[in-house]
C-alpha cells in the first residue's frame, strides 16, 4: 500500500443523473480527495456500446472512470453498467490504479461488479446504504398490499448483497435498522451525509427587498427542494398548501425539477393555486438556492423514502423549521417541539394544520428556526469526512490483519 490510500467508489447513480445518491457520491469524491486520499469513481458511460473505459478528471480533483452501460428509457440520464466487469478489471488491474479499498453506494450492477472484483482480489469492501426499495414501488401502492411484499423482498435482497462487505455505512441509524431487520449481519456504522455549515448558513439580507427581486408577493413562504418525482409525494405538500391560501397570505416555492413537474403544475391549476406556486426548475447555483431559502418560513417534505435527506439538511442550515412525513429517517431531523414535527404519510390535512400553526405563531416559528440551527451543528461536513477517513483506515487494517 502506498502512503496515499486509493479508494475506488462505485455507483450506477451518478451525474449527469440527479438525486441523493448522485450528490453523496460526488461529495465523497471531492471531500475524500481534500482529506488526502486518491479517489476514483466508477460509473456508467453516457452512451451505449462503449468498448473501453473512458477516464476523466472531475474539477473536484478525483478521477471518474466511465464503463459500458445501458440506458433506462423511462428516466433521462439514468444508466446501469451491466456486463462491465471486463472494463473495470482492465482499469484496476493496472498497477498504478490498484485499489486499497472499494466502496459501493448501492446494490446495482456497477456495485455488484466491483464487489466481485473486491472478493476476487481480497480487497477490503465498504458498502453505503442510500436508497430504499420503497422508492420503486410508489406507482403500485394503489394495488393494495402487494407493495409491502415487494418492499420486504427488496430489503432482503439489499441485505444479502451488503452482507459481502467488511462494513456497511449509512447516513442514519434508521437506515441501518432497516437492513438489520432484514438480515444484515456485518458491522455497521452511521455517518451523516453532512453539510457545509458555512456555505449554507442563513443569508443576512433585506427579506422584503429579496422577495421583490424573486417576485415573491406574499407575507409567508413554504418551500420544498429536491427532485420532483412521484415517490417524493410533493402532491401532498401541494394539497396541504392549497388548504392554506384562503386563510394566510402565503406562497409555495418548489426548487428542483423532475418527471412529476407537469403533473404538479396540473394539480396546482386544478386546485386554483397556480398563481401562488413558483416552480424554479433545477437550481445549480448554491447562492440562488440560499436566496430562496432566505425568503422562506417553513420547509415541508412529504417523501416517505428518505434515509436522511440532504435538502432537509440544507434547509436546517438555513434556519428553517422542518415539517416532515413520519417515515424513513426524517423523524431524526424533524423533531417535535424542537424544530418542527412530523405528520402521517399522505396526510395533507395534518400538514396544512401544522404549517398554519407555525405561521400563526411568530414566537414558535422563531424557536423552531433556532432549533434547526442547533440540531444541524451535529451534521458538520468536516466531521463527516473525518469519520469516513478513520473508518476506511480501520477497515483496511482489520481486513489486512484477518
Amino acid at each position: 500500500m502506498t502512503n496515499m490510500i486509493h479508494i475506488v467508489i462505485g455507483s450506477d447513480l451518478f451525474k449527469p443523473s440527479i438525486g441523493g445518491t448522485e450528490t453523496v457520491t460526488h461529495n465523497m469524491g471531492v471531500n475524500l480527495t481534500k482529506a488526502g486520499f486518491k479517489v476514483t469513481v466508477i460509473a456508467p458511460a453516457p452512451k451505449d456500446m462503449q468498448t473501453t473505459p473512458k477516464v476523466e478528471k472531475d474539477p473536484g480533483g478525483y478521477t471518474i472512470v466511465r464503463v459500458r452501460s445501458y440506458g433506462i428509457p423511462i428516466q433521462q440520464n439514468l444508466r446501469f453498467s451491466k456486463h462491465a466487469y471486463k472494463q473495470i478489471a482492465e482499469y484496476l488491474d493496472n498497477p498504478s490504479n490498484t485499489p486499497d479499498i472499494i466502496h459501493c453506494n448501492n446494490p446495482f450492477p456497477t456495485s455488484r461488479e466491483l464487489i466481485k472484483y473486491a472478493k476476487k482480489h481480497d480487497l477490503p469492501l465498504v458498502i453505503g446504504s442510500h436508497l430504499m426499495p420503497e422508492s420503486f414501488t410508489t406507482s403500485i401502492r394503489r394495488l393494495g398490499g402487494l407493495h409491502h411484499l415487494l418492499d420486504a423482498m427488496g430489503w432482503h435482497y439489499i441485505a444479502r448483497v451488503y452482507n459481502k462487505a467488511d462494513r456497511v455505512v449509512a447516513p442514519t441509524q434508521t437506515a441501518l435498522n432497516y437492513l438489520l431487520e432484514h438480515g444484515l449481519k456485518v458491522p455497521t456504522q452511521a455517518i451523516s451525509n453532512g453539510i457545509d455549515l458555512a456555505a449554507n448558513a442563513p443569508l443576512r439580507v433585506d427579506k422584503a427587498k429579496l422577495k421583490r427581486e424573486l417576485g415573491i408577493k406574499s407575507q409567508y413562504v413554504v418551500v420544498y427542494a429536491g427532485r420532483l418525482s412521484v415517490e417524493k409525494r410533493i402532491d401532498v405538500v401541494m394539497a396541504a398548501f392549497a388548504r392554506l391560501v384562503d386563510q394566510y397570505d402565503v406562497e409555495l416555492i418548489l426548487i428542483g425539477d423532475g418527471n412529476a413537474r407537469q403533473t404538479l403544475e396540473k394539480q396546482a391549476k386544478r386546485l386554483g393555486v397556480q398563481d401562488k406556486v413558483l416552480f424554479t426548475g433545477f437550481v445549480q447555483e448554491l447562492e440562488q438556492k440560499r436566496r430562496y431559502m432566505a425568503v422562506s418560513d417553513v420547509f415541508a417534505i412529504a417523501s416517505p423514502v428518505e434515509l436522511q435527506s440532504i435538502v432537509a439538511l440544507e434547509a436546517m442550515t438555513a434556519g428553517l423549521p422542518i415539517l416532515a412525513v413520519n417515515e424513513g429517517a426524517l423523524p431524526e431531523l424533524a423533531q417535535k417541539g424542537v424544530n418542527g414535527g412530523t405528520f402521517t404519510d399522505g396526510d395533507s390535512v395534518g400538514l396544512a394544520r401544522m404549517i398554519g400553526g407555525l405561521l400563526s405563531d411568530p414566537e414558535l416559528l422563531k424557536q423552531y428556526r433556532q432549533g434547526s440551527l442547533d440540531i444541524i451543528k451535529h451534521h458538520d461536513i468536516h466531521d463527516t469526512w473525518k469519520q469516513y477517513s478513520e473508518m476506511y483506515k480501520a477497515v483496511i487494517a482489520k481486513h489486512n490483519n484477518s
